[in-house]
């Protein structure tokens, strides 16, 4: 963790870890936005932490000491995201477009999304309020409100999402989807950004490198309760990247919709009452956004964030009950065209059988590995991304889950895409 601290509105920092430009922004429109007007600002601190579950971006916590018109001090916070300080990543990112996509969401889409929701009388918010720095800096970022201090809280990403959380992210997301749907009618298709995303020939090298299979299939290859299986993936990353271009082509026959495309437990924002329900669900992260079938989504969160029990036994339930909300909320929003079947959607969930084998084999070990802060073990999920692999793979928890998604997966079809 590093810590700076300014005055006069702009933050002074030394630490390398820290964006270079951040000293010569200034905050007051944003602070204006969120508090209206204000004396001035005393005092701007910088919390840079390194750690974590975000591998794509820096994230900077800047905490705003305002004198109000009263005299009267009170802090705000903000959350920054940066781009990453390790240069090969940021050239990644810089080719991929994805702070551009998420500047979009943030600022252009997001907005009309509840802006035709609030149309038809009922209010709703999908995500953190964005903001922007007071000049142009001509540098990525995304500045957004800070959840933690209005009480938001990530759930427990090695137990995952219990039944009541996961009804309340599905209802949220069958509303997101809707409301991308009834976009189209209303402003046109999105851009390439989002119906094509990193999905592009261009991108060839990328994707094989991201998505190569040689880790999984070292280990599934041990567990002999599976081997079967193994056989029928053994030869994936022959063909794995011509299918993801393949199946992630939008087929304009079928209903589309924007995907989160990155919708797991850290994505997840929840707020309680006292009593410990849920209030409000919000999503964040939308760097990674694609238009196709909400097949992806659904095998994203099910797959990868449910709890164990319920992530097979429950999947066609959670299934039926986001339909039944999007349906809702497709009429809602008076929906134009024809509405989609319950039987559609399931077809599309059998075509897009590698979607949900990404999951399982890219997401799910991520989500499962507890990584530790500290001790002896912490060099090794900084430094050596072989070991990182290793443990990920044969961390008996993901194994156990494994040798009963894989069999699930197999009887429903999901396997037979390679």
């Amino acid at each position: 963790m590093s810590e700076q601290s300014a005055t006069n509105g702009h933050v002074d920092t030394k630490a390398s870890n820290l964006p270079p430009w951040l000293p010569r922004i200034t905050m007051e429109n944003a602070v204006r936005s969120q508090i209206g007007d204000f004396e001035k600002i005393v005092a701007v601190t910088s919390h840079c932490s390194s750690a974590g579950d975000n591998y794509s971006t820096s994230m900077v916590r800047l905490q705003v000491e305002v004198e109000q018109l009263d005299h009267i001090k009170k802090s705000v916070s903000f959350v920054l995201k940066a781009q990453h300080c390790n240069e090969m990543m940021a050239a990644i990112l810089s080719k991929l477009e994805l702070f551009h996509k998420e500047e979009q969401m943030y600022h252009c889409i997001l907005p009309k999304f509840e802006q035709l929701y609030s149309d038809v009388g009922k209010p709703i918010q999908f995500a953190p309020k964005a903001y922007k720095i007071d000049r142009d800096l001509g540098v990525d970022y995304i500045l957004l409100e800070d959840l933690l201090t209005k009480g938001f809280k990530n759930s427990n990403r090695l137990m995952g999402l219990d039944f009541d959380h996961l009804q309340q992210v599905l209802q949220k997301l069958a509303a997101f989807h809707a409301a991308s749907a009834c976009y189209v009618e209303h402003y046109g298709m999105f851009s390439e950004h989002f119906t094509v995303g990193v999905f592009s020939e261009s991108n060839r090298q990328l994707l094989q490198e991201f998505n190569a299979c040689g880790a999984f299939l070292t280990q599934l290859k041990k567990w002999k309760s599976v081997q079967k299986i193994y056989e029928k993936l053994a030869k994936s990353d022959d063909v794995l990247v011509d299918r993801l271009l393949q199946d992630q082509q939008v087929s304009m026959k079928e209903f589309n919709v924007l995907n989160h495309g990155d919708c797991w437990n850290s994505n997840l924002m929840f707020l309680y009452d006292a009593f410990g329900k849920i209030k409000e669900t919000l999503f964040v992260d939308f760097q990674v956004g694609k238009y196709g079938s909400p097949a992806n989504d659904l095998y994203y969160l099910i797959l990868s964030s449910a709890a164990p029990d319920i992530r097979i036994a429950k999947f066609d339930y959670l299934v039926r009950y986001y339909f039944d909300h999007l349906i809702e909320n497709l009429k809602l929003l008076q929906y134009h065209r024809p509405l989609p079947k319950l039987r559609s959607l399931h077809a599309s969930l059998f075509r897009n059988g590698l979607a949900a084998f990404m999951v399982v084999s890219k997401v799910l070990p991520v989500v499962m590995l507890d990584k530790p802060e500290n001790g002896a073990n912490a060099e090794l999920y900084q430094n050596d991304d072989a070991k990182i692999k290793a443990a990920m793979y044969t961390n008996p928890k993901y194994v156990q889950a494994m040798t009963e998604i894989l069999p699930w997966m197999d009887n429903r079809g999901l396997l037979d895409w390679q």
